[in-house]
């Protein structure tokens, strides 16, 4: 809701900053999100006419305009259609300050366009900052009787208050609504509001009747005519009023009854009264479905049970929520029907549902309106429509009160206020408290008050809410803050919710973003992965499913995240590095099984686009180094990684992670097949890991060991090799001889050259003595011994 400094300042004499407002009614439980126009966003910008404007010599577009700012003429160039003689604008002279829409400021300077000089600018309202753009939008025409040469800040400066409401606050859907909580903060009266009843000789229960059907519907319904009324376009303060508050600008009438909706909080309906037929006017509940067009011109059906609003032959409004097309005022309305009520709040909020249409005045409907206020906005409104339509008004109001409502009657403690809220407030605090509510008090007991409030206040029913206002009022910074007694439970955090948070933040810090997919999937999905199934698995289908595309739970994450990064390719995202943390479930021996699994996907560039160096695809390398580092992080001890034949997976590009006959995982290049089942057209890297089983293996501590004090001696070897031998068969031999001195072995190159059946890997071996500086014969020496065996186990290969 946006509400403009000065329609509350009409209610309240208030002369605070308007920050200090805003930190004033954020206190009060009404959280202000923004403040529009804070600052005057423009300065010397002043009342200008225009004298002349003729077409640009050089374009078709542009305009020379001669401009009178009350001192000299200036020439302008200006290429807003609407720039011509006889009218008032905005003129920004050279010096003048405007901000732009991203908050800079700027001078305006002389310029030449086209060949003619220019010595300042006429100013749009969105140029300004006091209107959002529009793709038509021409310059501000001010009004004619603004003297010529006035600076205009103090004119049209008039900061917004942009308000986030809770539902509990429909009292403060308006103006009015909004001062009434200054006041009672501020401790500043209300200012009555002023209003002349200027009517002609004739009397209205002639010219209309009106009748209300069920009372339950409608508590009090009010209506009054205005004759011989002009429709046309807003004047200049009503027209900027209705923008300010984010609504657009119609015609006089109807911006006439908005604006008092937004002042007082009740809304408005006018009718032209010439095509009400019988000149009757009933409010009752649709017996049956009908179609009904409103004034935004759409066909709705309006559903059994709705309040609606009818002349003698047919519906004209649906109450509470919109007028209807077949007797909306236009320029050719003369008279005019103006209705204001008070509808019932849970039938209009069904009927808004069920017709899909919320507007401005439903919202109000639903929270309640206040029924004592109904006359007092019925009357502004008819005041103001003869004054921005010119006519007459009719003599009389219509007044249907079928329920009579009483204010509600709460005790409230005295004691209780005190004990909630860690105060010691006395009776008469908490009593003066009420008052600038405008709640009326009475002793009822020693320390309890008797409380009753005005109807606008839907939202106090108990006790509670009475303490609650306490609590608003007296100031929450003025209640002092004890530290809480609390304990914590002794019971120690789950292993596996630990372990799963250290497994997040492990990958987080890799640089992978988590992924969410859901535990469901649709059959189909299912039936292309069970393959990835064990065959002695079975899938659980969900008894009560709301639809097919979730009814089967997953068996591996791989579902999910193939779905996200499809999403993420057909929005040109093509570089993903991601990671998921989920659940498998399945039918195993009998056995339902529900195991967590954590998932790790890659694909596109593994960097960042850098002028210097080329960036690389992501490839098996690079997911299994994710893996060992994480591992590592991890304390899980020397894991294996093992040709494996998955059938998700490409052939020759993938292997399963092994540590003492445990499979903990698995990792590879996702087949072709399935990713063109996906219509996904570049490779992904997926690694699917066991959480349960990285668990078990991961060490408690680790035994840290003695830096070396001597230097270690290096020695590089290369093998040829079977392209079809694998290279961690080399490192087991290796690591499987009793060494004393070798200290590490690397491989460092890998060479297959083209055509061939062998490759040439390079391994670098670490020697080191931890007692003493080692030898060169003794490194020789064992280097030898571990080659020679080394040779001998792979004689085959490498002959």
């Amino acid at each position: 809701m946006k509400i403009p400094l000065s329609l509350i300042k009409s209610f309240i004499e208030i002369d605070l900053p308007v920050v200090k407002i805003s930190e004033t009614l954020t206190l009060l439980g009404i959280e202000v999100d923004k403040i529009l126009n804070e600052q005057p966003s423009f300065a010397r910008v002043v009342v200008a006419e225009v004298i002349e404007a003729k077409r640009h010599p050089n374009s078709d577009k542009l305009q020379i305009a001669q401009i009178n700012d009350g001192a000299q003429v200036h020439t302008v160039v200006c290429a807003a259609p609407n720039c011509r003689a006889g009218i008032k604008a905005a003129f920004a002279g050279i010096g003048a300050i405007l901000t732009d829409s991203d908050g800079l400021q700027r001078r305006i300077e002389k310029t030449t366009i086209r060949g003619v000089e220019s010595t300042g600018m006429l100013c749009a309202a969105s140029e300004l900052r006091i209107a959002e753009p529009t793709p038509d939008e021409g310059i501000l025409e001010l009004p004619n009787e603004l003297e010529t040469g006035k600076d205009l800040a103090p004119l049209l400066w008039d900061p917004v208050f942009e308000i986030s409401l809770t539902p509990n606050l429909g009292h403060c859907m308006s103006a009015l609504g909004i001062a009434r909580e200054l006041s009672a903060a501020l401790q500043t009266p209300i200012r009555p509001s002023k209003i002349q009843r200027d009517e002609n000789s004739k009397t209205l229960e002639s010219k209309i009747k009106v009748s209300v059907e069920e009372g339950r519907l409608s508590s009090r319904y009010m209506c009054r005519l205005i004759e011989g009324v002009k429709i046309g376009p807003s004047p200049f303060w009503l027209k900027r009023q209705i923008e300010a508050c984010g609504m657009k600008s119609i015609n006089n009438a109807v911006d006439a009854a908005n604006y008092i909706m937004i002042r007082f909080g009740q809304p408005l309906h006018a009718f032209d009264y010439r095509l009400l037929e019988g000149k009757t006017i009933s409010v009752s509940a649709s017996k049956k479905e009908q179609k009904f067009k409103g004034l935004d011109g759409i066909e709705r059906t309006v559903p059994p049970g709705t309040i609606l609003i009818s002349d003698a032959s047919k519906p004209v409004a649906i109450a509470g929520i919109m007028g209807g097309e077949n007797s909306a005022v236009s320029s050719a309305t003369v008279d005019i029907l103006l209705e204001a009520a008070s509808f019932d709040p849970m039938s209009i909020r069904i009927s808004s549902k069920k017709i899909g249409l919320r507007t401005e005045s439903s919202q109000r409907f639903e929270k309640g309106v206040d029924p004592e206020g109904i006359a007092d906005a019925l009357n502004a409104a008819c005041e103001l429509l003869v004054q921005v339509c010119g006519g007459e008004a009719v003599h009389g109001t219509i007044d249907k009160k079928t329920i009579s409502l009483e204010p509600k009657k709460i005790s409230c403690r005295v004691n209780r206020v005190n004990q909630i809220l860690g105060t010691q407030l006395s009776v008469n605090e908490i009593e003066e408290i009420f008052h600038r509510l405008q709640f009326k008090t009475r002793p009822l007991d020693k320390g309890v008050l008797h409380v009753e409030t005005p109807l606008y206040r839907f939202d106090i029913s108990e006790e509670i809410d009475l303490i609650e206002e306490v609590a608003r009022i007296y100031g929450y910074n003025n209640i002092d803050k004890s530290l809480p007694r609390c304990t914590t439970s002794q019971i120690p955090h789950d292993p596996d919710y630990l372990f799963e948070k250290e497994f997040r933040s492990r990958l987080l810090r890799n640089g992978l973003q988590e992924f969410l997919s859901c535990d469901l999937i649709s059959p189909q999905m299912s039936e292309l992965f069970n393959e990835i199934a064990s065959p002695t698995t079975l899938v659980l289908q969900t008894i009560y499913s709301k639809s097919e595309e979730y009814s089967i739970l997953r068996t591996s994450l791989l579902p999910g995240l193939l779905q996200a990064a499809k999403k993420n390719f057909d929005q040109k995202n093509q570089n993903l590095s991601a990671f998921e943390i989920g659940r498998i479930h399945f039918f195993e021996k009998e056995k339902l099984s529900e195991i967590p699994m954590g998932a790790i996907l890659l694909s596109g560039k593994n960097s960042p686009l850098h002028w210097s160096e080329k960036q690389k695809d992501s490839d098996f390398f690079d997911l299994k180094g994710i893996v060992e580092n994480l591992l590592e992080s991890l304390k899980i001890g020397d894991c294996r990684f093992q040709t494996s034949k998955h059938l998700c997976f490409h052939p020759g590009r993938q292997a399963d992670i092994q540590l003492n006959g445990l499979i903990l995982g698995s990792l590879g290049e996702v087949h072709p097949q399935l990713l063109e089942k996906f219509d996904i057209k570049q490779r992904i890297l997926y690694a699917e890991l066991n959480l349960q089983n990285l668990a078990k293996t991961r060490k408690v501590q680790s035994r840290m060991t003695q830096l070396p004090q001597f230097p270690s001696s290096e020695r590089d070897w290369t093998l040829a090799l079977d392209i079809s031998t694998p290279i961690d068969a080399v490192f087991k031999t290796i690591q499987s001889i009793q060494s004393s001195l070798l200290e590490k072995v690397e491989l460092i190159d890998l060479y297959t050259p083209e055509n061939s059946l062998k490759k040439n890997a390079t391994f670098r071996f670490a020697y080191r003595d931890r007692l003493k500086t080692i030898s060169f014969e003794e490194v020789e020496a064992e280097h030898a011994k571990i080659l020679q065996t080394v040779m001998h186990s792979f004689a085959h290969s490498s002959s």
